[in-house]
């Protein structure tokens, strides 16, 4: 018994101690729990400091640089001030073009925490541009007159007597520009508003400030329409629903996916408006909420991928340049491109022609959207043309002859204006190419505006095959500057500027790159240009296309549906002909029955006739997958491009990338020859295929051109051209 309570008394003491143990684990794990923890907001405090660090050391790089660059200029300043004395001779525009680079704007200010030192400041200013103020008004155009003119308005008004201006500055990036500082946004506007009034001859003030804020996890089908553009409406919508202005909206997820959810950019034209909605971190859609981040656009070559325009509007008139150097699936891909649709001339180098029993035949020979313009001379070698237009079907053109293949002209007959666009292809290392080419173009603009009363603009697009500091830069060598003399004389003679900005690279082979392909305007369509870049799309050529984007008026497009005769229900049409008949009344003249009769027939077929499906823009051949092959294409060239010029050449990208453009070109010549073989495999096509033989309705000489009445006028439209004219 003894031995028992002994027992019991070792498993007391056991128990006793094994729960003391337990509680002393217990406090251990809470300790480890504790310095998990401390440990846990230490890595966080580091890596948070490690942020820090990283932005500072940005921002003291960027105003390392700004610093630099402001003292570049003051010892400019001192430079120009010493050597004021000495008289020079008046420069000429080809001097002064040539010494100074293109003025490269940014109207949008990004929030991003990666921004300089001089957005950190997120100072309120009016900017003016003085980049185009002609040499006899320079003086007015300095920052101490521009200063006086301003004050002068301001103080003009009620209760602004003593009103100075807070800062007048010049754009440290670009002198050129001057910045007015303000206040807040109140003074800001009533700047604005003075300097319009007050600006110089030549001077510009700057659009608007926008501020982007990235919205995520957005509702696609609150904002896309069912082809992929911003819905009409959308940003007043959104603005009124958030309370801020909305200046326009971007966009940013792929439109072609089926995705039910993406990201967008919303500009709102307030710097509080834009901080409120990063700090609420919410962004209302139609009910639902979206997440706000800030917005960090992407620098380089690749920006152009983020600022592609949603859709195209009608009051602008689209016109890019191609050299597709001779090869057919570099042409049929491009004209089956269709963000190109809405486009109003597509001005083509060096196309895909060949000469078959006397006639040019191209690829492709016609197409539904576009009407095909080739010169009206041929040549006798390899290749007969070396230009060519495709101007949109709705727009009124007329051809000016040229005798030679390598220019097509053709004047469009726009509301209030005419513009002649020239494709222009000029044989490279000939002197005696260029002279002739230019003094053809040069005849060719005194006859279009000899010939015209109303306004006359004129635009030259392509391969020039010459260098010039002026479009190419400083890149350009010692030995081909000058070689550009006749289209410097040229571009004196008539106004002419070139838009592409300076130094843009348009040929690249391997490991050489230059400006060879130009867009030259008449300075009155220069002022009214809203883009001029590089082109996103890349079709497998050695040269870039070229997008240039006006502010002008462009005709509305008004599509007929088409009678589809072919499915017409004729015994129901007779019927209801039938029927009708009887219930009018045949006591009449022959005239009134004939109006009848016509009216109850046409009623009845416009009626029960069905209406035949609008043509696709793309070519019943070209499928998803040659789209996704391009894409593909421009992708991998696009990353063997920038590492290239950024020193860092990548034998495998360009390996990738010359494979990706033979794929694609293989694809497009299968998938063609598939399709024909397919095609012809059915008898009841066989005479059908004939038609493609002949000229389509989509060249130049299946339309009527403007007729010259007795008077002396010429026809405005295809109801002018009617005749005899009716009552």
């Amino acid at each position: 018994m003894a031995m028992i309570e002994k027992v019991w008394e070792l498993l007391d003491e056991y128990r006793a101690e094994f729960q003391g143990l337990k509680e002393t684990l217990k406090e251990q794990n809470e300790i480890i729990r504790d310095q998990q923890e401390i440990i846990r907001k230490q890595k966080e405090d580091a890596e948070k400091q490690g942020t820090i660090n990283q932005e500072l050391s940005l921002q003291l790089k960027d105003i390392k640089q700004q610093m630099n660059d402001q003292l570049k200029q003051v010892q400019k300043q001192l430079e120009a001030i010493v050597a004021g004395g000495v008289v020079t001779p008046p420069s000429t525009f080809a001097e002064v073009a040539r010494s100074t680079p293109s003025p490269q704007q940014s109207t949008v200010r990004s929030l991003s925490s990666g921004s300089t030192a001089e957005s950190t400041a997120n100072e309120l200013f009016c900017m003016i541009d003085t980049s185009r103020v002609e040499e006899q008004d320079r003086g007015r155009a300095q920052i101490g007159s521009i200063r006086q003119a301003i004050e002068s308005e301001v103080r003009a008004k009620e209760g602004q007597a003593t009103w100075r201006c807070a800062a007048v500055v010049r754009n440290s990036r670009n002198t050129e520009q001057v910045k007015i500082i303000c206040r807040d946004e109140t003074e800001l506007q009533r700047v604005k508003e003075a300097a319009q009034k007050t600006v110089v001859t030549g001077a510009r003030v700057m659009r608007d400030q926008l501020y982007p804020v990235k919205v995520d996890n957005v509702n696609r089908t609150a904002i896309l329409d069912g082809e992929g553009n911003i819905l009409q409406g959308a940003a007043e919508a959104l603005g009124a629903e958030n309370n801020v202005t909305i200046g326009k909206i971007t966009w940013l997820s792929n439109k072609e996916t089926s995705k039910a959810y993406g990201s967008m950019v919303v500009y709102v034209t307030n710097k509080n408006d834009a901080k409120k909605l990063l700090d609420g971190k919410y962004f209302d859609l139609a009910g639902e909420s979206a997440c706000t981040n800030p917005f960090e656009p992407r620098k380089g070559p690749m920006q152009c991928f983020n600022c592609q325009e949603m859709g195209h509007k009608a009051f602008r008139c689209k016109k890019p340049q191609l050299n597709v150097r001779k090869r057919e699936p570099v042409q049929q891909s491009l004209m089956n491109d269709e963000d190109l649709k809405d486009y109003g001339v597509l001005a083509v180098s060096e196309p895909y022609a060949r000469m078959i029993d006397g006639k040019v035949v191209t690829s492709p020979r016609m197409h539904s959207n576009w009407t095909r313009i080739l010169p009206t001379h041929t040549s006798d070698g390899p290749w007969p043309i070396r230009s060519m237009l495709w101007v949109r079907d709705d727009v009124e053109v007329v051809q000016m002859p040229m005798p030679s293949a390598d220019l097509t002209a053709a004047v469009l007959r726009l509301p209030e204006r005419s513009v002649l666009v020239v494709s222009v292809y000029v044989e490279g290392q000939s002197t005696e190419a260029l002279k002739s080419t230019t003094g053809l173009l040069h005849d060719l603009i005194q006859r279009f505006r000899q010939g015209s009363g109303a306004r006359t603009d004129v635009v030259l697009a392509g391969d020039f095959n010459s260098h010039d500091l002026l479009w190419g830069g400083d890149d350009v060598s010692v030995q081909r500057q000058g070689e550009a003399g006749p289209i410097i004389d040229l571009m004196n003679e008539h106004g002419l500027r070139s838009l592409l900005p300076r130094g843009t690279k348009t040929w690249q082979r391997k490991d050489q790159e230059s400006t060879i392909d130009l867009v030259l305007t008449t300075s009155e369509l220069a002022d009214e240009v809203a883009t001029c870049a590089i082109h996103p799309t890349d079709h497998g050529s050695d040269h870039r296309a070229i997008q240039t984007t006006f502010d002008i008026t462009m005709p509305e497009r008004s599509a007929r549906p088409r009678l589809l005769f072919k499915n017409a229900p004729w015994n129901l049409i007779r019927a209801r002909v039938k029927d009708n008949l009887r219930l009018l009344s045949w006591a009449v003249d022959v005239q009134t029955q004939t109006d009848q009769l016509m009216q109850v027939v046409l009623g009845a077929i416009h009626e029960l006739t069905p209406r035949a499906r609008p043509s696709p823009y793309a070519k019943r051949w070209w499928t998803k997958d040659l789209t996704q092959l391009r894409r593909t294409h421009t992708f991998w060239r696009n990353q063997a491009r920038i590492q290239r010029r950024a020193g860092q050449a990548r034998p495998d990208l360009e390996r990738r990338a010359k494979e990706a453009a033979k794929e694609f070109h293989d694809a497009i010549r299968y998938q063609r020859k598939a399709h024909w073989d397919d095609f012809l495999s059915d008898d009841v096509n066989i005479w059908k295929a004939t038609k493609y033989l002949k000229a389509g309705k989509s060249t130049t000489g299946d339309k009527v051109p403007p007729l010259r009445k007795g008077d002396g006028s010429t026809t405005k439209d295809k109801a002018d051209q009617r005749y005899p004219c009716p009552d």
